[in-house]
């Protein structure tokens, strides 16, 4: 124990990640996320089954699927600044629960609060006034589908600040370890959208509309239930703003968030200029586009359970100064994906045809989409390193590495699509394989960054003598 630090009880409101079985931990904190990411992949195939139904009720399902994949982008980057408070408020809390200071965890999670409503309005205001200009930008031949496209993304826009807040309490969750709780919360809107959904879609006729009316309400009641339980004696931490808001802590949020999130509204750039390049072939290939990346969350639903376990465990672990309880966990995760990720990669190479005929059976959509899931299933693996990785370095506090590595390996998306394109019989499947080759490379190189990072900490603890590091307190 470092000289001058306080001898702290262990928190009750965290799950102690810095003993007993690494691989128990681990799971215990990524079996939740895991299920939580299927929450989220049901609440956007729920949007896409009903959606494809429309024209039960006189509409297109090309048209319906195309507007709402095209308003996407706009929730994609706005997540990018969600990550800008989540992480960092996520990583500085993990790393206080693992010194078990509560008051830094509660001061963390109140700025944390601050900092993501302020980004939350935000996005409320240039989702709903831009939403045309950035329909725009797609030069869309199809007046129903940017019209219904307009009216999607200004609903769901409306909504945002509760996407926004939802997402705070989630990263409270996860630096605590605590990410069963983070699930049974939001299953309970996975629920309710999957009863409005056909209720508005299709009962009342509502369409597109209907799908971003369920969306929003569910992401709502989701947001009341954490008021009510931050109102309440079983809260993880205590809101004071008098006490705690100050610009301090609120920089050193932003500052650990802002390589990530700038990482995550780039590639959303990118994939909306990539959009762009598929909107000029037509609304199939979009919906093509829309339903193939949701069948991917195959590999980035389980990667992302681990990666916010990898960066509690090592946010954690780093707060108790055990780097060598670190690198075995990051060891093990390897152990349990990279069979995992081989798996979806075979998977989705030769059951393409029946994974996209559970969404669209007419052709030609159904053979585009076959030909984007064989050439998107040899990334899948390489996905899964890449984000995974992604969480460790997160939790060590070195954010700006992944982030560099993913804004290079997204940025040559577009030079490849378009040099790609320009020589294969398909044009488009340019756009997919520079998505495979640029998820390959970001794959490998993470992995052999972090293998040098740890080892090098490793060496530091050796030669200074050391089993392990004085815990790190930050300020």
């Amino acid at each position: 124990m470092a000289r001058g630090q306080e001898r702290k009880k262990p928190m009750k409101v965290k799950v102690d990640l810095t003993s007993g079985s690494i691989l128990l931990k681990l799971l215990v904190v990524a079996v939740p996320m895991l299920l939580t990411s299927l929450v989220q992949m049901a609440y956007n195939l729920t949007d896409l089954f009903w959606l494809s139904r429309v024209a039960l009720i006189g509409g297109n399902h090309d048209e319906a699927v195309a507007a709402v994949g095209t308003a996407g982008y706009v929730p994609w980057f706005g997540f990018g600044l969600i990550l800008i408070a989540r992480i960092g408020v996520s990583v500085r809390v993990s790393q206080a629960a693992g010194r078990n200071d509560a008051e830094r965890v509660n001061a963390m999670a109140t700025n944390g609060l601050v900092l993501m409503t302020g980004l939350g309005l935000l996005y409320v205001l240039a989702g709903t006034l831009l939403a045309t200009p950035y329909y725009n930008l797609f030069n869309l031949t199809n007046p129903n589908v940017q019209a219904e496209g307009v009216r999607y993304l200004r609903i769901v826009s409306a909504f945002g600040l509760s996407f926004f807040l939802v997402n705070l309490f989630n990263g409270v969750y996860d630096g605590l370890g605590k990410t069963i709780n983070a699930f049974y919360i939001t299953a309970s809107g996975l629920v309710l959208n999957m009863i409005l959904d056909p209720l508005l879609i299709l009962g009342l006729g509502m369409g597109v509309t209907g799908a971003a009316l369920a969306t929003g309400i569910s992401q709502t009641v989701v947001l009341l239930i954490y008021v009510a339980l931050y109102l309440s004696k079983h809260r993880p931490a205590r809101l004071k703003l008098k006490q705690y808001v100050n610009r301090t802590d609120l920089k050193n949020i932003a500052f650990l968030g802002f390589p990530v999130g700038l990482q995550s509204m780039l590639m959303t750039s990118i994939a909306i200029a990539l959009g762009i390049m598929v909107a000029e072939y037509g609304e199939t290939v979009i919906a093509v586009s829309r339903i193939g990346s949701q069948i991917e969350a195959l590999s980035w639903m389980v990667a992302s359970g681990f990666q916010v376990a990898l960066a509690a465990f090592v946010g954690q672990n780093v707060g108790a100064g055990q780097f060598a309880r670190v690198r075995t966990g990051y060891r093990l995760s390897m152990m349990l994906l990279v069979p995992y990720g081989i798996l979806v990669n075979l998977s989705l190479f030769f059951g393409a045809r029946p994974l996209f005929s559970a969404f669209i059976s007419t052709e030609p959509t159904l053979g585009q989409g076959i030909d984007y899931l064989r050439i998107l299933s040899l990334s899948q693996l390489f996905m899964i390193l890449d984000m995974v990785t992604a969480g460790a370095f997160n939790g060590l506090g070195k954010t700006t590495i992944p982030s560099a590595i993913q804004m290079f390996g997204n940025a040559l998306r577009i030079p490849l699509a378009i040099g790609l394109g320009a020589v294969l019989i398909v044009p488009y499947h340019g756009i997919w394989w520079a998505l495979t080759i640029s998820s390959i490379f970001k794959g490998v190189v993470l992995v052999i960054l972090f293998a040098i990072v740890i080892r090098r900490i490793l060496r530091k603890l050796e030669t200074t003598g050391l089993e392990k590091a004085t815990p790190i307190a930050y300020n």
